[in-house]
């Protein structure tokens, strides 16, 4: 779906005591939902995610907004202020990213923590091992840096508790590149020989916040003929994606 690398042989975020949403409604343009909003990071920058029973939304510092709403969960990409944009079907949208895993098949410890203060649940899968240079983390250190020796492969998903649709679920673990089907990830790091854990993907903050309805619309009068990596991250870093992906 991206294009990077960075998940692409160990691929696989929230809220706090959060309510079960109610079956999403045609809504006024006064209307405000209360969404579960989460801040997160990863090797390409800054995301802000914004869910709830009527839509996702998710800001990334790149300048790119995605919008999804119930009830078909058609998936819009754009830029505020330019007229290209993305739009996916949600049937399309999650099969851009291919690597698709059930939670209960994983084979590695289990256990229930807290991540900022949100329910979640943690797998721990056992390395013990180096990245091969031409795997996932590995290509990012196949120039001149030493290929890290690692322990263990650590990936944390919201806890069930957090009630949020199916399909917003899914949206939002496609977009991160996330392998655990039907799960809100949180965080996804290695755990180095040394015992430093190297991240892909943390989640830094979560609130339970109000927002306009209007936060799941998007501009009329837009163009689609974006290509979805490049709307998401610019056309620059579409460039060194695809640099990183050259042989």
């Amino acid at each position: 779906m991206f294009k990077t690398p960075l998940y692409a042989a160990l691929s696989l975020v929230l809220v706090c005591s959060a309510p079960a949403f109610a079956e999403a409604k045609t809504a006024p343009s006064s209307q405000k939902y209360k969404v579960w909003q989460v801040t997160q990071t990863s090797n390409w920058g800054k995301s802000v995610v914004k869910a709830c029973a009527e839509g996702i939304r998710i800001e990334a510092n790149t300048g790119s907004v995605l919008v999804s709403k119930a009830p078909n969960w058609e998936v819009v990409v754009f830029r505020p202020g330019q007229k290209k944009a993305s739009k996916n079907s949600f049937a399309k949208f999650i099969t851009k990213y291919p690597h698709n895993t059930r939670a209960e098949t994983f084979r590695g410890t289990k256990r229930n923590i807290k991540i900022v203060g949100a329910p979640a649940v943690q797998y721990i899968m056992p390395l013990n091992r180096r990245l091969d240079a031409t795997d996932g983390f590995g290509m990012t250190f196949q120039s001149k840096l030493e290929v890290p020796y690692v322990s263990n492969m650590v990936m944390t998903v919201a806890s069930d508790s957090i009630a949020l649709p199916q399909k917003a679920k899914e949206i939002w673990r496609t977009y991160f590149e996330f392998s655990l089907i039907e799960k809100i990830p949180l965080e996804y790091y290695l755990e180095l020989g040394d015992g430093k854990k190297r991240y892909a993907f943390q989640t830094v903050s979560q609130k339970d916040s109000t927002v306009p309805a209007s936060e799941f619309d998007y501009p009329k009068g837009l163009e689609y003929s974006g290509e979805f990596m490049q709307l998401i991250y610019g056309q620059k870093m579409e460039d060194v994606a695809d640099l990183l992906m050259s042989p």
